[in-house]
């Protein structure tokens, strides 16, 4: 997934349903000195939490006032 300029929100939705509740794969690595989980990657790769099916996302811009 590309990186997002600051400035230009987006929201992700499903092209089925339009449901915001979007999963996507990714990859964490164990930081020692912290003591947690660290997001190392994201991939491509999108499901739909309401639909339970792989989607490719769309992205919309945020609406100001909305």
């Amino acid at each position: 997934m590309p990186a997002r300029e600051p400035g230009h929100p987006i929201t992700i939705h499903c092209p089925h349903c339009g449901g915001e509740s979007i999963l996507a794969d990714a990859c964490a690595r164990w930081n020692v000195e912290m003591q947690q989980w660290e997001l190392s990657n994201v991939f491509d790769d999108t499901t739909c939490d309401d639909c339970g099916i792989e989607v490719c996302a769309i992205e919309r811009p945020v609406q100001e006032g909305a």
